[in-house]
């Protein structure tokens, strides 16, 4: 994988940035000013090779996977969040650091999130989940931690602290 970016902008906007550059006798639209060359090239590569329905099949994977995830930590008792349309999934933070790093998120307060990219699948997924869950138990077992309250960032019928089940199923 090389690094690589794309944006997507009106042309009076690029009109705005644009520069006549001498030495290539070309206007330069970029906000740099340079580039590499050959990352848009393998850019267009992939994005020409999948076409659209390839690129279709890879967001319905994605959107998909993104679903699943958030149905197995609800049904595992974990405070989980995915809006409608996307990708990335939001729960509860794990109190483990090394689970954190070695799972790869990002973190803020209580929360976490995993953006499902095409390239991850449900192995991974359930590997994740069963890791999770077992971890999760050793954390909460002694009853004097409890899983933290992120109702207020997730909304309170996304949230599964004591509060909020206790609220949600005792209206």
């Amino acid at each position: 994988p090389m690094p690589c970016g794309v944006q997507i902008t009106r042309k009076s906007y690029i009109n705005n940035l644009s520069t006549n550059v001498e030495y290539i006798a070309s206007v330069d639209a970029t906000i740099s000013g340079s580039r590499n060359g050959l990352t848009p090239i393998f850019l267009w590569y992939s994005l020409s090779a999948k076409g659209q329905i390839g690129l279709q099949k890879d967001v319905k994977r994605c959107l998909n996977n993104a679903k699943y995830l958030k149905d197995r930590l609800q049904q595992a008792g974990i405070s989980v969040m995915l809006n409608e349309l996307s990708i990335i999934v939001v729960l509860e933070r794990p109190r483990d650091h090394e689970f954190v790093r070695r799972w790869q998120l990002s973190c803020v307060k209580d929360m976490a999130h995993v953006i499902v990219m095409p390239g991850i699948t449900r192995e991974m997924l359930d590997n994740f989940i069963s890791e999770l869950v077992q971890q999760r138990k050793q954390w909460y077992k002694d009853g004097k931690a409890e899983a933290p309250c992120v109702g207020e960032d997730i909304g309170a019928q996304n949230c599964a602290c004591s509060y909020h089940k206790i609220d949600y199923i005792c209206p």
